[in-house]
């Protein structure tokens, strides 16, 4: 049952797809509100990389999702309906950094509750 691991993944990855390439942005309910669905999404993308793949060096993890960050806003900027932001980036890149801090963590919380050393 590995695969099951891969199921959050995949549909954060749906999510965060789905709601940065179509044609009109998720609705606001403040000003500035696209910025929090952007850090949250790319930290459920990387958090739920971590756990899909756990073997993938961390270093390849964090650059893949970096470079995902990254390319979405650019691949909004060449839609005609959409427009990039570096404010977006910016909160998808530390999206990316607050998912996979918080993995680290679930990651030394689970090896000290298994009683297993946290050195990797």
């Amino acid at each position: 049952m590995p695969y099951i691991r891969m199921l959050p993944f995949l549909i954060v990855l749906a999510v965060v797809l789905f709601n940065g390439l179509k044609p009109e942005p998720v609705p606001q309910l403040f000003d500035q509100q696209d910025k929090l669905h952007h850090l949250l999404g790319f930290a459920a993308l990387a958090f739920t990389l971590r756990l899909a793949f756990p073997r993938v060096p961390f270093l390849w993890g964090l650059g893949l999702t970096l470079v995902a960050a990254l390319s979405i806003e650019i691949g909004q900027g060449l839609l005609p309906y959409r427009t990039a932001s570096r404010w977006d980036m910016l909160a998808n890149v530390l999206g990316v950094l607050l998912g996979w801090g918080c993995s680290l963590i679930a990651q030394g919380w689970w090896r000290q509750r298994l009683g297993e050393p946290l050195t990797e």
